[in-house]
Parts: structure tokens; C-alpha cells; sequence
């Protein structure tokens, strides 16, 4: 790698990690292979060390939320900031992974992906987009005391949900629900065993829908072998969805 492309990632990842204007960033000599947003680095003297592994973690703390004034800027591990997508900062948390927050207020409760760093306010555990506010009703509150849980620690291919198609690649749609817990909590179960799962919220003329897609396959026949599987263990409603 250049030093030019190299300075150009770390300098995208010091502008990105969300609630940080205004503070001083600097980010830590790494590993050999170790990806920037995967070292240790500092938020006006306070020392972060990203954990690798997030297995069983929970967490209570506040909620805040950042929308319009970072939307369509870089997030932390290089994906551009979308207030609409389900997604989070964590400080600490591999990015990449999924967790399930709980407002504790109201008991409502939505599936979000840590792809950002932050909030680097006291106090506050977790910074979620628009969308994930909006879903636990804290949007006109601003924060809310959460419980986070990690439920899936695996890395998600970055812009995983845009570059399938770009990149030729086959999924399998396994359900559609009008209920999103329902097809998030299957989404969770077949991102243990596909390792890539995600639930598209789409609207029809029916109504809202939910529709929980998953694997990512190169060819044809290894996605037809898939679907063959599932159908054979409880999901004979799967089909290929086409690059």
C-alpha cells in the first residue's frame, strides 16, 4: 500500500467515528494485516482498545442518536453513514457485528450492526442511526437508557448489503413476515449457519414486509445447494434471489 493510500484511511478513519468533532483523535501503530479501525486509539487522552472478540457481551448504559448531521459522511470502518439503515457506533465493539437493543423505558427493541465508533460523550454506551431511534421511540427524547447484547460477533462483508449484487452474487430469500422480531430472530439463526443474514424491510401493496435473506454464493449451483438444505430442514419456501 502507498503512503498516500495509506494516510487517506487513516485520516478517514479519525473525520469518521461518529460524535468526535471537536475532539482529538489519534489512532495507534497496529499489527502487521491489522486494519486501522482494529487498533487501539485515543479520544482526547482516553485510551480505547477495540475488543476481538465480542461473545456474550451486555451492556447498560444510554442510548443517543445521530442522523442528518453525518448522513452520507464515512463511518468508521469505511462504509458511508445512511440514517435509514439499522446500524450503530459502539467505542470498543468489533465492528462488524450485530447487537440487540432494548430501550428500557418502553421494552421495545431492534437488531442493529456496529459499523461506526463513538459516542464519546459521558455516559452514553452506544450511538445509533435514525432509524434505529426511531424504532425504539427515542428520537424526541435524544437518549434512553438501553440494554445492548452482542448476537452475532462475526464480521459482516463491509457494504455487504449493497455490493452482493454488484458483485455477482447469489442469496437466498428463506421468509417473508409482516412481523419484524419474527424475522429478525430467524435472520439470527441462519447467520449461525450461512454466516451472512439480513432482514429488508419492503413496502407492498399488501402492506409492510419483512423479508429475511441470507448466504452469499458465487455460482448458481452452490446457492441451489443451499436451498436444497434448508428446504430439507424446514423451509421449503426459499428461493434464489438473482445478482
Amino acid at each position: 500500500m502507498s503512503i498516500r493510500c495509506y494516510l487517506l484511511i487513516i485520516i478517514s478513519v479519525l473525520l469518521s467515528a461518529c460524535g468526535t468533532t471537536g475532539h482529538r483523535v489519534s489512532v495507534e501503530p497496529g499489527l502487521p494485516g491489522q486494519r486501522p479501525w482494529q487498533r487501539p486509539y485515543r479520544v482526547d487522552g482516553i485510551r480505547y482498545v477495540p475488543l476481538a472478540s465480542a461473545e456474550g457481551y451486555r451492556e447498560e448504559g444510554l442510548a443517543s442518536w445521530y442522523g442528518a448531521e453525518e448522513h452520507g459522511g464515512p463511518t468508521s470502518n469505511g462504509e458511508t453513514f445512511d440514517m435509514y439503515l439499522l446500524t450503530a457506533a459502539h467505542k470498543t465493539l468489533p465492528l462488524g457485528c450485530y447487537l440487540r437493543v432494548t430501550n428500557r423505558t418502553n421494552g421495545k427493541e431492534t437488531i442493529v450492526r456496529v459499523n461506526d465508533r463513538g459516542p464519546f460523550v459521558a455516559g452514553r454506551i452506544v450511538d445509533l442511526s435514525f432509524r434505529a431511534a426511531r424504532e425504539l421511540d427515542i428520537v424526541d427524547s435524544g437518549v434512553a437508557p438501553v440494554l445492548i447484547e452482542v448476537v452475532s460477533s462475526g464480521s459482516v462483508p463491509l457494504r455487504a448489503e449493497r455490493a452482493a449484487s454488484a458483485a455477482g452474487i447469489y442469496t437466498l430469500q428463506v421468509a417473508s413476515f409482516a412481523d419484524p422480531q419474527t424475522a429478525r430472530l430467524l435472520s439470527e439463526r441462519l447467520r449461525k449457519e450461512l454466516s451472512y443474514s439480513i432482514v429488508r424491510e419492503v413496502e407492498t401493496g399488501k402492506g409492510r414486509f419483512y423479508r429475511v435473506h441470507a448466504g452469499q454464493f458465487r455460482s448458481r449451483t452452490a446457492a441451489e445447494e443451499a436451498r436444497l438444505s434448508l428446504a430439507a430442514n424446514g423451509y421449503p419456501d426459499a428461493f434464489i434471489v438473482s445478482p
